[in-house]
């Protein structure tokens, strides 16, 4: 009775020999596209942002300081604001939703006080020495 217990215990294990063997002979697999678009980098925030680097930004518009100079807020922002610099030919009104493209920059008031226009340095005291957006593209939505 042995005998025959280890023959039919050896033909249960065979199926599954087979199994490994076949797949393991297979081709390889072609990989299917996703139905949605994966990303390959990890989308860009002002905090991750070097100056320098260029940026788009998709925000509200909390305040306008200057026809060339505006604060946008969202959450992803470094401390949920981000100051504005444009040339543009307007400057968009609180709450509107904008998107800009453009080169983050350092800001210093004393350096670009005179390029944007921006009047005071009272109402940019807060932005002093920290990362601001040159605008090169602004849409208003």
């Amino acid at each position: 009775m042995g005998n025959w217990y280890g023959r039919v215990r050896s033909m249960a294990a065979l199926p599954a020999v087979v199994l490994l063997v076949a797949g393991c002979t297979s081709g390889p697999v072609t990989p299917q596209p996703s139905p949605e678009p994966t990303l390959t980098t990890t989308p860009g925030t002002v905090a991750r942002a070097e100056v320098g680097d260029l940026l788009t930004v998709t925000a509200s518009v909390e305040r306008v300081i200057a026809d060339t100079a505006f604060v946008v807020r969202d959450v992803d922002l470094t401390d949920g604001t981000l100051l504005v610099l444009s040339t543009g030919p307007s400057v968009p009104a609180p709450p509107q939703l904008v998107t800009v493209q453009g080169t983050v920059i350092r800001f210093s008031h004393r350096e670009l006080g005179d390029r944007y226009r921006l009047g005071p340095s009272g109402p940019y005291r807060a932005f002093e020495g920290g990362r601001a957006l040159a605008a090169r593209e602004l849409t208003v939505w």
